[in-house]
């Protein structure tokens, strides 16, 4: 049987406008893609979410060969440059997508959900309506607002209005799905996690992909029940293929930095347990921002190493959307080209898999060298990690050495 690749063929068309959808149950919200711009969900028509208006406009646009605002901006500038986009990596997957592509007004084949923001860890490329622990610091120390700066507590929820329908459309839609990925706050945490179980247990899907999304700092007994649990979902065919994907950067105590209440001494542990776990297909996940590129070569040797036990999938990407005083090109070409050089020397080409991964990582590198250094974007990252270290303890001076030449820049 010949693959079957997502047929619409123009120079910006990008299979996640049709096939994906993500929900924010928290902030009331979806999107096409992580880079893509938020549409507000109809409360009184949640059915309706993969086509709001935003995202119909954005198809019409595709159709017509022409780049949507509003996020898509991040994969034309990496095709610009010569890279391999996000959007060119799933176009060149096979399947997952609709059935009937005759119209802009599509089923979702996947589907992401945000169920509510409980989590552990305190990211600095993440914000509180992802993250618990940074909505409770930011209820701690107070609203800071200061050089374009601003933390401040969540002020509207809607979980609770939006969860009851959210369930009811996968009672009448579930069966159709292809792909459901679970992400947080962090998916150990929340009680949803148990409730999705029960659920595929009474609405079995055995075309279903199953994705869990984490940062791996749980308990290892809480992370060994739960994977066999879900383990007897595939034993059962309620399920067809469960992937596991883990969120890591870089290594060393610049990790623990950025990934704040990480401790990679329990990352390691857990993560040693799912590589003996040849049924899941587990995957890690890197955020790519200033913080994380110049220890990101040790994470390939890691990866590389995990790779000789059992294939691991490696994915990545710059933090967008994302505090834009996070993205790597801001210091324009020279500060990481050493770094790329080492990291492309380190990662394999051997597969088609691996290929596009050097190719996508050639991309970013590329990307980031196309930018002139700014000052202004510059100025904020210091004035961020100067008021995370002051909220926390830490000092980004000793953990970032390389960094403090370029206080004299701003």
């Amino acid at each position: 049987m010949l693959p079957n690749y997502f047929p619409i063929q123009t120079e910006t068309a990008c299979k996640l406008k049709w096939s994906w959808s993500t929900i924010y149950l928290n902030s009331g919200t979806t999107a096409s893609c992580h880079r893509a711009s938020k549409s507000d969900i109809d409360t009184d028509n949640f059915h309706n979410f993969h086509n709001t208006e935003t995202k119909l406009q954005a198809r019409e646009l595709m159709f017509d060969g022409k780049w949507p605002a509003g996020g898509c901006e991040y994969c034309q500038g990496i095709e610009n440059s010569g890279g391999f986009s996000d959007r060119m990596l799933h176009n060149s997957i096979p399947g997952l997508h609709p059935s009937s592509l005759d119209s802009t007004t599509v089923d979702p084949a996947i589907l992401e959900v945000y169920f509510n923001n409980t989590c552990n860890l305190s990211c600095l490329y993440c914000k509180p309506e992802l993250s618990s622990s940074i909505d409770q610091e930011n209820n701690k120390f107070g609203v800071f607002n200061k050089n374009g700066i601003i933390l401040s507590p969540l002020s509207k929820k809607h979980i609770g209005e939006l969860e009851p329908k959210f369930w009811q459309w996968m009672k009448d839609n579930f069966s159709k799905l292809q792909r459901f990925h679970f992400l947080g706050g962090e998916p150990f945490y929340q009680k949803q996690l148990n409730t999705l179980i029960d659920f595929i247990q009474d609405n079995a899907n055995p075309n279903l992909e199953l994705n869990l999304v984490t940062n791996l700092m749980i308990s290892h007994d809480t992370l060994v029940k739960k994977i066999d649990e879900i383990k007897q979902l595939i034993i059962k065919r309620k399920i067809k293929r469960f992937d596991l994907t883990v969120s890591i950067d870089c290594w060393g105590p610049e990790q623990e930095y950025v990934r704040y209440g990480l401790d990679l001494n329990t990352w390691l542990e857990n993560f040693t347990y799912l590589l003996d776990q040849k049924w899941i297909k587990l995957n890690i996940n890197q955020a790519i921002s200033v913080l994380t590129i110049k220890t990101m070569p040790e994470l390939i040797v890691k990866l590389n190493e995990w790779n000789c036990k059992r294939p691991v999938g490696h994915f990545f990407s710059v933090v967008q959307p994302g505090p834009s005083y996070m993205r790597p090109n801001i210091f324009g070409p020279g500060v990481f080209d050493n770094d790329f050089e080492n990291i492309l020397k380190l990662m394999p080409s051997n597969t088609a898999d691996e290929q596009r991964a050097v190719h996508a990582m050639s991309g970013i590198a590329n990307e980031i060298k196309s930018n002139n250094i700014n000052a202004v974007e510059i100025n904020k990252l210091f004035t961020f990690l100067n008021e995370k270290d002051r909220r926390r303890q830490t000092n980004w001076r000793t953990t970032f050495p390389w960094l403090t030449e370029y206080e004299n820049v701003v």
